[in-house]
């Protein structure tokens, strides 16, 4: 199985490395398309770290680290995709909000917080949510890797002595409230973004966060190690 994967490894990683050189043969847009670049390299990051896992599954627990961070890098990467091109286009972004309409927040949100007021706050509380997960992230699968080597990390055990439920909550809620940010964000600039299509990227980067996180759920269920 594992050869079979390394083939299509071999083809992921050669397209993403073609799509990298092109934009960087054609870098005529440098802070748009060095956020595509960096999310480009998405796919080979997670490609190998994949097949790494499946070669050596003794391994998996300290080789997903790198895939699980990158993947909050990605997050934000995503975030300052968009914020790029606003200000390609709007100049500065906080001071562009200031003349938009009140963006309210989603249920149950607004049931807890109230509105950001548009302009600076708006567009620090939307960044500071998307690199809340970005900080969140790294040191949560550190201190899983410390508990681990500890022997009370748990992978999988939801039980209050071990750290495995703690970091599971840290990691899902931080994810959540990012993604929930970008959400907002898009919500203010839907109409200002259209020229680049953000819906379909947004929905694909979405989605490789929660499948990512499932998946990895399933191959613990799978090796025995959920319970």
């Amino acid at each position: 199985a594992w050869f079979i994967a390394g083939i299509f490894v071999i083809l992921a990683v050669s397209a993403s490395i073609y799509e990298v050189a092109m934009h960087l043969e054609y870098y005529n847009r440098p802070k748009l398309q060095l956020r595509v670049v960096r999310i480009l390299w998405m796919v080979p990051i997670y490609a190998v770290d994949s097949w790494l896992g499946l070669r050596f599954k003794e391994a998996r627990f300290y080789i997903d680290p790198v895939r699980e961070c990158y993947e909050a890098f990605v997050i934000y990467q995503f975030f300052m995709y968009l914020v790029a091109y606003l200000e390609d286009e709007y100049g500065d972004v906080a001071a562009y909000f200031t003349v938009k309409e009140q963006v309210p927040h989603l249920w149950p949100v607004s049931r807890l917080l109230e509105p950001w007021a548009m302009g600076e706050r708006f567009f620090w509380e939307t960044k500071r949510g998307v690199l809340s997960y970005v900080i969140a992230r790294p040191l949560a699968t550190a201190v899983s890797v410390v508990t681990n080597i500890a022997g009370v990390y748990g992978d999988g055990e939801f039980r209050r002595d071990r750290a495995y439920p703690y970091v599971a909550a840290v990691n899902n809620f931080t994810q959540m409230w990012a993604l929930y940010c970008l959400v907002l964000l898009y919500r203010a600039t839907h109409d200002e973004l259209r020229p680049i299509r953000p819906l379909s990227k947004f929905v694909v980067i979405k989605l490789v966060v929660f499948v990512t996180y499932w998946q990895s759920g399933e191959a613990a269920a799978g090796a025995g190690v959920c319970h």
